[in-house]
């Protein structure tokens, strides 16, 4: 297995260097499994929104991408976050956070967080 760092999807994402972004592509249509962990989603949205200025609409085209990606292998906790990314306004840690939470409960303040279908609260 071949785990993926933020910096190679940035690449390949905005193909700023067309050589590494090239690699990538190969990569992931190689047919080999391919990790992402959790962490690098909020990575590749702080990066591209902070840095390159690519708008939640894009960022989302990018995550769905990924998890549709039959060579990438994903939590499933990521893949809902990617799914609460589609339905909310929350960055990319609060869907995870929502997601890992999931039929427990959440001791949260966060009122927008706490509004995720599924998400329970702790008070």
């Amino acid at each position: 297995m071949i785990h993926l760092d933020t910096n190679t999807l940035i690449r390949f994402f905005v193909k700023d260097d067309i050589v590494k972004a090239t690699k990538v592509k190969k990569l992931i249509e190689s047919g080999d499994d391919i990790i992402l962990t959790d962490v690098v989603f909020p990575e590749i949205e702080y990066v591209l929104k902070n840095v390159y200025h690519i708008e939640r609409k894009r960022l989302l085209y990018y995550f769905e991408f990924l998890a549709a990606c039959p060579t990438i292998k994903l939590s499933d906790q990521v893949r809902s976050a990617v799914t609460f990314f589609a339905k909310t306004n929350l960055d990319m840690a609060d869907c995870i956070i929502a997601a890992y939470s999931l039929g427990d409960t959440l001791a949260s303040f966060d009122r927008e967080l706490l509004n995720v279908k599924g998400v329970k609260g702790y008070w």
